[in-house]
């Protein structure tokens, strides 16, 4: 009897492990694979549902041949120092749109001087998009804001019931004064976009551009600050927490010396003249029928003949973006990207979606390398930290064409967010100091795929702590059911 009481003991426990096990398999491949399911099969009914349906408006899609004088702006400080003297400057109007809006020195140095406008009669606006796990600029905040002057608007504020419409976002990232004036490209609001932080900075990219374009890029603010994916902060009932750093305060000793530094720091860029430069964005709202962003940069890069020369944070193709490399490497065309290794960023689940997509970038024509973290020796100011990652979103097409922007190479980017770009064509000037900013980046980086020396995974997580490898290697499996999140 006892034994075989032990016996039905461990079918028990064996039925159990079993049940717990089925469970365990629906949980991670299941839901994934649903999730995917219902991802794809949405795309695919908008697609058939607005196949020739497209929305239209003047603003997402503007050309112009007129000269317009642009700037590079490479340097996270300069660039920090630029937009506080448009500010400085304006008269009529200033238009921000960002995707993160940080709380810290950066950001109280900026709204303190939107708000000193504001107090002169300036119109002042703030679009930030609501992803909740990086929103900062509360509405206790925007209270303050609005208190002085500063109208804030936030850009889809939907829950996780929406799981789908939640998903997509406005990247835009943008800053346009008196509509002759504007700054676009990766850089949000924050320490680490300006070189200020102590523990990480972004190596990122902005182009200053004077000219006609500036006021389209306002009429596209003005589509999506009207659209119905804006929020007033006001109608929201939001947990707001703690209070945190006051915007508006008084500025602190440090902050002092900081502006004071800024107001003398000497420009580390220069003009010259974009003779037909292209504004391109998408649509306000999901849905892939909204997107232009990706139609035009995959026009420019099937017109490449020679060579393009991309830098993105983050490097995730799909079948679709490896088919259009594909095509264009046949034509022998090279391609070189520029992305971070796992080290240099703390997106491992990008990273682990890259590594597991190796294969199938190794083909002729095609290199890959990762920024190795290192700090990039900019200008006069020592490097505010140890440890830096690449943010820039911008290409050189033939060392003639360049586009800066908010496009990453990735397929939240191509399918679900709302970006920018600006393209500036048959300027070499332009494009030789994007490729020489370029090049001093390559030169701190690692070859992962394309050259003889190349290594590989080992070089993608070369330098990485024993954490981050870990979380990259529990994703890794999951990373091609994913990678449409991602």
């Amino acid at each position: 009897m006892a034994a075989r009481g032990g016996g039905g003991s461990r079918w028990n426990l064996w039925r159990f492990v079993r049940w717990i096990g089925i469970v365990l398999l629906v949980l991670v491949i299941g839901v994934p694979l649903l999730f995917y399911a219902a991802f794809m099969g949405i795309q695919e009914a908008s697609e058939r549902q607005w196949l020739g349906q497209a929305p239209q408006h003047a603003a997402i899609d503007v050309r112009s041949r007129k000269p317009h004088p642009v700037a590079l702006l490479d340097v996270g400080f300069d660039s920090l120092a630029v937009r506080l003297r448009m500010i400085e400057e304006a008269r009529e109007s200033i238009e921000l749109e960002f995707f993160i809006y940080e709380i810290d020195e950066a950001s109280r140095l900026i709204t303190q001087a939107l708000a000193r406008k504001a107090a002169q009669g300036v119109k002042v606006r703030i679009l930030v998009d609501f992803a909740l796990p990086i929103f900062k600029l509360a509405p206790h905040y925007a209270r303050t804001l609005e208190a002085a002057g500063v109208q804030v608007r936030y850009y889809n504020t939907s829950g996780i019931a929406r799981f789908f419409a939640m998903q997509h976002r406005t990247h835009r990232k943008l800053l346009v004064v008196d509509r002759k004036a504007a700054v676009i490209g990766g850089r949000n609001i924050g320490n680490d976009y300006f070189d200020l932080s102590p523990h990480y900075n972004f190596l990122d990219s902005d182009l200053l551009i004077q000219g006609d374009i500036a006021s389209a890029i306002v009429d596209s603010f003005e589509l999506y600050w009207a659209s119905d994916w804006v929020t007033n902060p006001k109608d929201l009932a939001v947990d707001e927490g703690a209070a945190g750093l006051d915007l508006l305060a008084q500025p602190t000793a440090a902050e002092d010396a900081l502006r004071a530094e800024l107001k003398a720091h000497k420009p580390q860029h220069s003009f010259t003249t974009c003779n037909d430069t292209h504004f391109v964005t998408d649509y306000p709202g999901s849905g892939v029928e909204r997107r232009r962003v990706y139609t035009a940069i995959a026009q420019l890069v099937s017109e490449a003949r020679q060579r393009v020369i991309v830098e993105s944070p983050y490097l995730v193709l799909r079948d679709d973006g490896i088919g259009l490399l594909q095509s264009v490497l046949q034509r022998g065309v090279k391609l070189q990207f520029l992305t971070n290794t796992l080290h240099s960023t703390d997106a491992f689940y990008a990273v682990a979606s890259l590594s597991d997509s190796l294969d199938r970038l190794n083909l002729p024509n095609l290199e890959v390398w990762g920024y190795d973290g290192r700090p990039l020796k900019q200008g006069e100011r020592a490097p505010a930290s140890e440890r830096w990652g690449v943010h820039g979103k911008r290409a050189v097409f033939d060392d003639r064409t360049v586009v800066v922007g908010t496009y990453n190479m990735d397929p939240r980017s191509a399918n679900l967010n709302s970006e920018l770009i600006v393209i500036c064509r048959n300027n070499p000037t332009l494009a030789a100091t994007m490729t020489q900013s370029l090049q001093a980046r390559l030169k701190q980086s690692r070859p992962i795929s394309g050259t003889a020396n190349a290594g590989g995974y080992h070089a993608l997580i070369e330098g990485a702590d024993a954490d981050a490898i870990f979380q990259m290697r529990m994703v890794t499996p999951f990373a091609s059911f994913l990678d449409f999140l991602l």
